[in-house]
């Protein structure tokens, strides 16, 4: 079962799993671990409009990063969010890390 590098997937353990019929399948765990302990957490108030992938583009320049966001939250349906719901946004160590390169 190839998964590929851009897949939320990608490097998760594939085991053999039954399905209604007994027929055993090659699948992947639906929610992938924690966060890493260096990985910065945000708590976001959901304003109006906003939808999960306007604020993975807006975290991550991806909306296709969406599901970093569902991860990071109760099993919940991201659809029914709605304005004023708090919701936990996950970034890396290097957002809003600024560096000065020119010497004065």
């Amino acid at each position: 079962m190839p998964v590929s590098s851009a897949s939320r997937y990608f490097g998760v353990s594939i085991f053999e799993a039954p399905d209604s019929n007994g027929d055993i399948h090659a699948t992947v765990g639906m929610r992938l671990s924690p966060a890493a302990p260096e990985t910065t957490v945000y708590q976001h108030t959901v304003a109006a409009l906003e939808s999960l992938e306007y604020l993975a583009w807006r975290s991550y320049r991806s909306s296709d990063s969406w599901w970093r966001i569902a991860d990071a939250n109760p099993l919940e349906f991201p659809l029914d969010w709605k304005p004023g719901d708090a919701i936990t946004i996950p970034v890396g160590a290097q957002r809003g890390l600024l560096q000065r390169t020119r010497k004065f």
